[in-house]
């Protein structure tokens, strides 16, 4: 935005000697002035019809230009226009006082414009040619304007809209009772009001405006407003650092989401009002550093800090801290009361980093760290937020060229299942515990990669041509950040609460009554846990393909996967290695239809893929089972679940098959080619009939595995995908998924998507269900395998009969949006978990939550207000904000 009346400025430097046909300033710089009539009277220059003044690189025109000496007063009246640059005027007349430095525009507009070239510009003829060139993101008007410095002016009326929707009367504006306006740098507005369509929506004392891409100032405060923090508001400040630096500073203050009725009650059966367990109250700060110093370097490092005023959690409970009551020694109970400790400092950290190396070398960096478990669900209402278990940080750098990739990389997981704070202790003081003496609890142990070291050498030609093979050698570490051992107890499983679930332990028992882990944090390694592990793989592969006439193709392969593992706690050292044999038998058939310029071709393309195992040498590393009786394999990663595994860690051999026919329609008209539908049916079978079952290693299961039906289409505004695998022995449906989308282009869209998935309840995994027993082939397959285990039905105990091991999950998330003709637009989102059963009443609650959103914009939606309102399961609806959007010029509010 580096403009501001341009006229003027140009009349109150070129108007101070009289006009001739070409006449030198006393800056040196020549004026040339065209028009159809110029004379010279009484020291009264005037020029009529067509008046073109020129001055290196502006132009100004009009239907007269006059200058009197006597009062040294210019004026340019009629359809007056003025260029400069990619800056454009246009005024019903304009007046200039040489004295006093002022001037009076009437009907002014100045534009700044983009997509034309500055020509093209002054080209422009009439007023209205001038407005239809490219685009025009800011307008702006004044009504008079003194200059008070060489680049510095006062201007009264001030009007101004960064606006995209053409140079007519905008449907938004900020007008300034006056402004103090520095071209180039900045424009300091005193009382500006946001107008829309001439209504004041929004006041402020006092605003600074950045008038360049990059200048230091205040942005737009946010507001917020939710039911989980209350009312926030954010005032984002703006710090330029140079050209390829900057600084964006935002404190911020969450009121919170006020009290709500409590778990306990008063003595008339009132509920206890108490602060919610969720959400935050009190001051933020956000730092964010952008950099951008050359071509090949990126990056964007974010640092949060707020002081939380809400009572810090039980991070074994979910709950307060709350006072202990003792009069019953052998019965102590929580009470109502809540310590009086605050959550105090709490934040959160980011950096994404991209660079260019040179010779092929590259790095990147995607880092996000939290203070605690429940940071991120305490600041984000949404509810597919809240649940997400893990924040993932990678950081790798590489090299990647035709004949290798050479990487090294790390890997760090944040466990947000549970509120344990991560860099302060968790001590439960003694009033808050039952025991009455103050313990720090155990935290969950998550196992990082730290570091890998990936060389991976391309299939290439070997033999003169006729065979190709490549190699992947893989160092890897997974380890816990602090320690070398997960410390997780029996079973090798964490609760926050410390209690294990003993093998034969019915599905239904009250979790407070399960024995608690003795084991687990004992701060010693014990024989049912992971420890960290070093582990060398190598995996080399050799095919090559064989025509069969014109009507089949045969590819037969050959691979070799060996690891060797070290524990690094106890020294165990373990290698596994098998092979691999691959046969692949592939044909196509197609046929091409033409309709004019439109060319139709429609592919079937059947397929029968064989993967032989037969078996292994070696063992990956074992652990002792919960029972003591047994050992279980430990699998760290999709590496050491690759194949199937027996208790004892050896490879149990397979031979699986899966039968496939792909079908695609593709259409090219002219140079675009595009694929309306694509169809792949298929078969599994696992040859080899053997399946493991709660650890036991030999079980024979059925040679069928999933039948599998995949689908995408698109056909003009409507794309849709659909996934479906059934296991046609127990005619169970192990996954659906379906998605669809409906949009006109114009704002109007419809949209939904549906998975549901044959899943393991987690009492099942409990009980020692391998996770992956269940679900479809993908959720099952190990990556060298064709098809996954087929699903087994939990074994029962002599002293019960077993329920289902299993449970569906489903979920479905369905919107739409819609613009109306006059300006109104309508939003709505659900999310609905169909099988949702309320924990005590048992009722159905599928509806998780709901977004309704109405919007106000003009139709060239160069801005958009949008008011939000969500309803989540047994809450009240709460407003959930107010966004405005500005095309060209960013947004503010939160909501939706």
């Amino acid at each position: 935005m580096t403009f501001l009346v341009p006229v003027a400025l140009t009349l109150l430097v070129s108007a101070q000697i009289p006009l001739a046909t070409q006449v030198e300033l006393p800056t040196g710089e020549v004026v040339e002035l065209a028009a159809d009539f110029v004379v010279y009277e009484s020291d009264i220059l005037t020029a009529r019809g067509h008046c073109e003044l020129r001055s290196g690189p502006n132009v100004l025109r009009a239907d007269e230009v006059t200058y009197s000496e006597a009062t040294q007063v210019a004026t340019a009246t009629g359809n007056v226009m003025f260029v400069s640059g990619m800056m454009a005027a246009i005024a019903d007349d304009v007046r200039v006082d040489l004295r006093s430095n002022e001037a009076n525009v009437k009907g002014g507009l100045f534009m700044q414009k983009k997509g034309v070239t500055p020509e093209a510009l002054q080209a422009a003829k009439t007023p209205d040619e001038l407005r239809k060139l490219g685009e025009t993101p800011v307008l702006m008007s004044g009504t008079r304007i003194r200059r008070t410095g060489e680049t510095s002016f006062s201007v009264d009326g001030l009007a101004f809209t960064p606006c995209q929707c053409g140079p007519g009367e905008p449907s938004w504006r900020v007008e300034a009772k006056e402004a103090n306006v520095k071209m180039g740098e900045r424009a300091i507005l005193t009382w500006p009001v946001v107008y829309v369509q001439s209504v004041p929506v929004f006041a402020l004392p006092w605003l600074y405006l950045p008038l360049a891409e990059r200048r230091t100032g205040l942005l737009i405060p946010r507001p917020s407003n939710s039911g989980l923090n209350g009312f926030a508001l954010d005032a984002p400040v703006f710090v330029t650092l140079g050209e390829s630096y900057d600084l964006t500073f935002t404190p911020g203050f969450y009121t919170g989401g006020g009290d709500i009725d409590g778990p306990f009650r008063n003595p008339d059966g009132t509920p206890i009002r108490e602060p919610r367990t969720v959400g935050v109250k009190g001051p933020r700060l956000l730092t964010e550093f952008r950099y951008v110093p050359s071509d090949h370097t990126r990056g964007r490092a974010t640092l949060g800090f707020l002081y939380d005023l809400r009572p810090r959690l039980d991070p074994t409970t979910f709950d307060f801290l709350r006072v202990v009551n003792r009069s019953d020694p052998e019965n102590p109970v929580y009470t109502s009361a809540i310590v009086d400790e605050k959550r105090g400092l709490r934040g959160e950290a980011s950096w994404q980093h991209t660079q260019d190396l040179g010779d092929g070398w590259h790095d990147r960096v995607d880092a996000y760290f939290v203070s605690d478990g429940f940071y991120t669900r305490d600041l984000t209402a949404d509810l597919l937020v809240q649940n997400y278990s893990y924040l993932r940080s990678t950081a790798v750098v590489y090299q990647r060229r035709d004949d290798r990739y050479l990487g090294l990389d790390v890997s760090l997981r944040q466990d947000l299942r549970y509120p344990f704070r991560f860099f302060q202790d968790n001590t439960i003081p003694a009033e808050a515990s039952k025991s009455g003496v103050a313990f720090n609890p155990h935290g969950p142990t998550t196992f990082q990669r730290l570091p890998g070291l990936t060389l991976n050498l391309p299939e290439r030609s070997l033999f003169g041509g006729r065979v190709t093979g490549g190699m992947e050698v893989e160092y890897s570490r997974l380890a816990p950040l602090r320690g070398s051992y997960a410390d997780d107890g029996f079973d090798a499983l964490f609760s926050p609460s410390g209690r294990w679930r003993p093998p034969g332990t019915p599905l239904e028992a009250n979790p407070l009554t399960l024995p608690f882990d003795a084991l687990e944090g004992n701060g010693r390694f014990d024989p049912t846990e992971r420890e960290g592990r070093d582990r060398v793989s190598l995996f080399s592969r050799m095919s090559t393909s064989y025509g069969l006439g014109t009507w089949a193709r045969l590819t037969p392969s050959l691979g070799l996967r060996q690891a060797v593992s070290v524990g690094e706690y106890s020294g165990h050292t373990a290698q596994r290695g098998y092979p691999l044999a691959d046969l692949v038998l592939d044909s196509q058939l197609a046929r091409t239809f033409t309709d004019g310029d439109t060319l139709y071709r429609h592919t079937l393309a059947p397929s029968v893929s064989l993967r032989y195992v037969p078996g292994g040498w070696g063992r990956v590393l074992t652990a002792l089972n919960s029972s003591g009786t047994g050992t279980v394999p430990l699998v760290y990663d999709e590496l050491d679940a690759a194949v199937p595994l027996q208790s004892d860690g050896r490879v149990r051999g397979f031979l699986h098959a899966v039968v496939a026919v792909d079908q695609t329609l593709r259409v090219r008209k002219g140079p675009t080619t595009r694929e309306p539908l694509r169809l792949r049916i298929g078969q599994g079978f696992d040859l080899s009939r053997i399946a493991p079952v709660a650890g036991r290693d030999t079980v024979q299961g059925s040679v069928l595995r999933d039948t599998f039906a995949r689908l995408s289409a698109s056909a003009g505004v409507v794309t849709a995908g659909a996934l479906v695998r059934m296991d046609p022995t127990t005619r169970d449906i192990t996954q659906l998924s379906a998605d669809f989308t409906i949009d006109n282009g114009k704002g109007n869209a419809l949209y939904a998507r549906y998975d549901d998935l044959l899943a393991v309840k987690q009492l099942s995994i409990d009980r020692g269900l391998d996770p992956l027993a269940q679900g479809p082939d993908f959720v099952r397959r190990g990556v060298d395998m064709l098809v996954g285990d087929a699903p087994r039905p939990l074994p029962s105990h002599p002293d019960q009969v077993a329920p289902s091991p299993t449970e569906r999950a489903q979920a479905l998330t369905a919107g739409t949006r819609i613009k109306l003709g006059f300006g109104l637009g309508l939003r709505y989102e659900a999310l609905v978990q169909p099988l949702y059963k309320d924990v005590i009443s048992q009722e159905s609650q599928p509806l998780a939550q709901q977004t309704f959103g109405v919007s106000y914009g003009p139709a060239c939606d160069c801005w958009r207000i949008e008011g939000v309102v969500i309803l989540r399961r047994n809450q009240s609806p709460e407003f959930a904000g107010i966004n405005l959007t500005v095309a060209g010029f960013g947004s503010f509010g939160s909501g939706g």
